[in-house]
């Protein structure tokens, strides 16, 4: 999924990832710390529940060794994909929010 960053790699410009991103559902470009980040917030029914799906979030990651900040909460699970090293976000952490989709839910 993921690949690896070239030398000349950059961020992202919000228009280019607002564009990259179209086919995602759920999914929400914000800007947090200076930079841009993808986000979704998975509902659940409890905390176990939510727990049980950053688990299975993180097997994605390092199976990508490309890792999302989470938030857990009693009905829900945030996830945020950027890519640390470049700011912002890259086409690797648009390709790992329609994966985390995939891998969660199948599509």
């Amino acid at each position: 999924i993921c690949q690896p960053l070239a030398p000349d790699a950059r961020a992202l410009l919000e228009a280019e990832a607002r564009t990259e991103m179209r086919f995602l559902e759920g999914w929400e470009l914000r800007q947090q710390d200076g930079h841009w980040l993808l986000e979704k917030t998975y509902r659940t029914d409890s905390f176990c529940q939510s727990l049980a799906l950053a688990e299975r979030i993180a097997r994605l990651a390092e199976a990508e060794q490309h890792h999302p900040g989470l938030t857990l909460a009693w009905g829900r699970c945030t996830v945020r994909w950027w890519t640390t090293r470049l700011g912002g976000v890259h086409g690797n952490d648009v390709r790992m929010a329609a994966a985390t989709d995939e891998y969660l839910f199948g599509g």
